[in-house]
């Protein structure tokens, strides 16, 4: 099982277009079933309509519903994502429906405004759903966040109820998931493809040199960026802790000069009376008082340190995939060069490809073009046969021709033959 998202867009009847026909054509032949849910109709034409008409008037449906109509306005509408079995497998219909509807709850959009597709057109069977991510009843837009994730796993999921593990990097993947990892599929996008059939025609050098001043140019921003959050960080923290901690050093500061001060009638008394117990446990409950706002303060000043190894490290382990990518495009585009140049080489050589054994057998190039004469003058004669004429001398010429171009071949056949043998033979 693969679940492969598209690209959405803005238009159903665009989507009608590409998914209820042929490609490039307005027959339907590829087109196995169509199914729809929670719609008043099985028409797929009719229900594209209705998820035009109702994703068109979401902020009625919101002010229906008593939904706040805040935020932008949803630009993309049409969701579409495919489900892929194997080609040596062989679902219904209703298990193809089943799955996509299991699929639907997982990503939260089983109660929307669906039109399923499936199709004929590879060797592998597989359906389409087109979402209107806007709901019918209160204008609410469903989430797509993190959507390639959720169907990864509810994939896997699905194999194993099948009992059969077909996509075993899948399973992997998600593992290092689990345990915090992070991976991405090597698909390209279409931006990505996009870029590197751009980049094929262009020198190395100027790619590795680009790519390196873009990567630098990454660390210096990140770098700004966690100047800048220090700053801001630092300013929330003397504001809220500033007068607090200040005022409690002060007092610490008047309690050990009370306590350290100088005297010996002084000293009795304060014995006597108490007053240096009440010094020291108040000195101590200050101290502590000033280590938790302290604390606090390098708590605070931690989690932002984490956050900026997080980042930095994300954008490391980017950066590496984008080395690792560059260099893959480069060596692939070497490697088509070599073999255009290799295919021109064999084309210009045609006559010495097959060795020195079956060189000595091809025609040479006197030969070729008496064959080329001989079969353009039957072209002619042909040609003027269909144009009326005295057809039985065309006839005849053409024969001619034939006859003349067959004892040039076989001239050559025994000329080839004899080349090897010796003058001295017996005759």
């Amino acid at each position: 099982m693969i679940p492969r998202v598209g690209k959405g867009g803005s238009s159903f009847k665009g989507a009608g277009q590409y998914y209820l026909h042929d490609k490039d054509a307005s027959t339907s032949e590829r087109v196995a079933f169509t199914h729809t849910m929670n719609m008043h109709t099985d028409d797929p034409e009719k229900a594209l309509k209705v998820m035009a008409w109702t994703a068109s008037h979401q902020k009625d449906l919101k002010l229906a519903a008593g939904v706040k109509a805040t935020g932008r306005k949803l630009e993309k509408p049409v969701y579409t994502y495919s489900l892929s079995w194997a080609p040596d497998e062989n679902p219904s219909q209703e298990e193809m429906v089943s799955a996509m509807k299991d699929s639907l709850k997982t990503l939260k959009m089983d109660d929307r405004e669906i039109l399923l597709v499936a199709h004929t057109d590879t060797n592998a069977p597989h359906i389409h759903a087109i979402v209107n991510r806007v709901h019918p009843e209160n204008g609410i837009a469903a989430s797509t966040s993190r959507d390639h994730l959720k169907l990864s796993r509810w994939a896997e999921a699905y194999e194993r109820d099948q009992g059969k593990i077909r996509v075993h990097a899948r399973v992997n993947h998600n593992a290092r998931r689990d345990k915090g990892g992070f991976v991405k599929n090597q698909n390209l996008t279409r931006e990505e493809y996009e870029w590197v059939k751009r980049q094929y025609a262009r020198d190395p050098e100027i790619i590795r040199d680009e790519r390196k001043t873009q990567q630098e140019a990454d660390r210096e921003q990140l770098s700004k960026r966690l100047l800048r959050r220090q700053g801001l960080l630092e300013a929330e923290i003397a504001k809220a802790y500033g007068k607090p901690r200040k005022a409690l050093k002060t007092e610490i500061q008047s309690t050990q000069d009370r306590i350290g001060k100088p005297g010996f009638f002084r000293a009795v008394a304060r014995k006597i009376t108490g007053a240096e117990k009440r010094d020291h446990t108040a000195l101590t409950q200050l101290n502590k008082s000033l280590e938790n706002i302290d604390w606090r303060i390098k708590e605070r000043r931690d989690a932002m340190k984490a956050d900026y190894g997080r980042e930095w490290e994300k954008m490391e382990r980017r950066h590496a995939a984008e080395l690792v990518r560059d260099e893959t495009m480069i060596e692939r585009a070497r490697g088509e060069g070599k073999r255009d140049q290799a295919g021109k080489r064999m084309r210009s050589g045609f006559r010495g490809r097959g060795g020195k054994e079956t060189a000595k057998d091809s025609p040479t190039l006197l030969e070729k073009n008496a064959a080329i004469k001989a079969q353009k003058k039957a072209t002619q004669v042909k040609r003027s046969e269909t144009d009326g004429g005295a057809s039985v001398q065309k006839s005849e010429t053409t024969h001619k021709a034939v006859e003349r171009a067959e004892q040039i071949k076989k001239r050559n056949r025994s000329r080839n033959r004899n080349r090897g043998r010796s003058r001295g033979r017996e005759r």
